[in-house]
């Protein structure tokens, strides 16, 4: 045997349920729904009928199992699909019209059979609860689930420890309500840590805590779990990727991917670590594993991997009238009014193809592990879920190939987080510096010019929340209930997404409309509780109160004692909602 094959998809999306539609907004989790987990859940049930546990590893952000959950969704998923299969249906009419364009009629045909197909997926084969069949998954053996942040909070720039430990905690609480068991990993949001010790914040800021900081991995500690992801540049002080150079002006770093170590070089990507950065390690720590980044732009790039095959769909070419894509990558140079017809068939034959050449990469990478070090290796691949089948529309296919061919592999076998954690102990101890996965390897897609204004607003409204929770009065229903729907604020505010989407320019208006929705929303309400401890409560506060409570109505039964510091020995004890 020459190592492990050990693969984890992170499925998250912003809180957008009740926020929008299209183009930002519910058109994404529908999107996902559709083209990611529901063409997922299907490779891996077909590999259970075959025998096959795909021993992959899925983390799920508790941001998007609240969506996944809500009693909503359903019937907003039902209604995307038939508009999906009638606007197939509607272009194949077109298409038959137009002599120019008659040869389309096929694919539309083939959108039109593939949308009735998830249809009757989402129905029938998974009772129209998504949740309950990944938690069946994990509860026959085939998959880990892994938790993240609640909010996908990005926890190096988080203002106070006390918000980290309330993203972890609300998170460990919403992962056992959901699949009734505790995880033993977390997905850092944007795999981002920062280390313990003396610290001021990176902006000017009366609000933000100054002083001695937990190491972010003693905070997950803290809710019991022993191992978490990070980037290959983070424990080999190697160059990290930089894809949006031209974003940072006077950034000296280039595009490519990470230079990396000898083989022989003890921080090798192939082996488990344990965190030994912080000072004081009483508060415990966790293991990490590493992303194999040159193996990943294999999967990852639309340049140089697999995705920019020429038969696999173009995704960035839909249709005016229905926005049905239905053209092939071609030559991935050529402009979009140059691309060709896109053939399943084809594709479909070709995604095999890139299966083996991968599953060959793999075992050639961990044979000459074995040879230069006499250790068996570990391939960490961390990829978003999304990936795989929106962005590339094959990938779920690819995905289902290459654990077929594992599973038939004398060499290399696919294993879950916690079972390499297992086999491979705590791990070597390293001390890590800052980080994360995205551009540049550090926080600059979250902490920019365009950004920096987000951060001492998600400060102020931090301390202030503090303030607030430890002076409460749990006798006070109302109050209780107030701070209640002030948390779910809040964690909405620190989401990692608005950040994101104003950097790359995915969606900047929308996100910065929804920084300041919550902004507004948790100030309402604040006024609210100051209102009732001056005994003056204000009735026109209580009916925003209630409108808000209905539209980001996540996280029942919140816990405001998350925002005050626990144990590792607290937190195990204490019981979870549903208990």
């Amino acid at each position: 045997m020459a190592g492990s094959f050990v693969l984890i998809l992170h499925t998250h999306l912003p809180y957008v349920i009740r926020h929008g539609r299209w183009p930002h907004g519910l058109q994404w989790l529908c999107e996902a729904g559709a083209e990611c987990y529901i063409p997922l859940l299907n490779q891996c049930y077909d590999l259970l009928d075959e025998g096959i546990n795909a021993r992959i590893t899925i983390s799920f952000s508790p941001v998007l199992l609240e969506q996944l959950a809500d009693a909503e969704f359903p019937s907003l998923l039902e209604s995307y699909l038939k508009e999906r299969i009638e606007a197939a249906e509607g272009d194949s009419r077109y298409f038959k019209r137009q002599p120019d364009e008659r040869e389309f009629v096929p694919v539309a045909l083939f959108w039109r059979d593939w949308y009735k197909a998830r249809l009757n997926d989402f129905t029938k084969r998974y009772d129209r609860d998504l949740v309950a069949a990944f938690r069946q998954l994990r509860d026959r053996g085939a998959i880990a689930l892994q938790t993240c942040g609640a909010t996908h909070g990005y926890f190096p720039l988080l203002g106070f420890d006390e918000s980290i430990h309330a993203q972890v905690q609300v998170a460990l609480d919403a992962h056992w309500r959901h699949f009734h068991h505790r995880p033993r990993g977390i997905w850092m949001p944007e795999c981002a840590y920062r280390s313990g010790g003396f610290r001021k914040p990176p902006l000017s800021s009366e609000d933000a805590s100054q002083g001695f900081r937990l190491g972010v991995e003693q905070v997950i500690a803290a809710g019991g779990m022993d191992h978490t992801i990070v980037d290959a540049h983070v424990v080999q002080a190697g160059t990290p990727v930089n894809w949006y150079v031209a974003k940072f002006k006077g950034d000296d770093a280039l595009p490519g991917s990470s230079s990396g170590l000898p083989l022989s070089d003890p921080r090798s990507v192939y082996e488990v670590y344990k965190i030994h950065s912080s000072v004081d390690p009483s508060y415990g720590s966790v293991s990490v594993l590493a992303r194999d980044i040159n193996t990943a732009l294999r999967v990852w790039s639309g340049t140089s991997g697999y995705p920019g095959n020429p038969d696999y769909l173009e995704f960035h070419k839909k249709h005016h009238r229905s926005g049905h894509r239905y053209w092939r990558v071609s030559d991935k140079e050529n402009d979009l009014a140059k691309k060709r017809m896109y053939h399943p068939g084809v594709a479909d034959a070709e995604v095999r193809k890139d299966a083996e050449d991968f599953v060959g990469h793999i075992t050639k990478q961990l044979a000459e592990y074995w040879q230069t070090t006499s250790r068996e290796g570990t391939v960490c691949l961390p990829f978003d879920t999304e990936l795989f089948g929106h962005w590339w529309f094959e990938g779920p296919i690819f995905l289902g190939e290459v654990i077929r061919l594992l599973s038939r592999d004398e060499h290399v076998a696919s294993r879950t987080t916690p079972e390499e954690r297992d086999r491979r102990g705590a791990g070597l101890p390293v001390t890590l510096p800052e980080g994360s996965w995205g551009d540049g390897g550090d926080h600059r897609v979250w902490l920019n010019q365009e950004t920096a204004w987000t951060w001492p607003v998600i400060w102020r409204l931090e301390r202030e929340f503090l303030e607030l929770v430890r002076s409460r009065n749990r006798e006070n229903e109302l109050e209780e209930r107030g701070l209640q729907q002030m948390a779910r604020e809040l964690l909405l505010l620190q989401s990692s997404d608005w950040q994101f989407l104003i950097t790359t320019g995915t969606a900047a208006d929308y996100a910065r409309e929804r920084f300041r929705e919550h902004i507004e929303a948790f100030e309402t309400i604040a006024k609210y509780v100051r209102s009732l401890r001056q005994s003056a409560e204000r009735l026109d506060l209580f009916d925003e109160l209630c409108r808000i409570e209905a539209c980001d109505r996540l996280f029942p039964n919140i816990d405001l004692d998350h925002w005050l510091w626990k144990n590792a020995d607290e937190a195990l004890a204490a019981p979870r909602e549903g208990e």
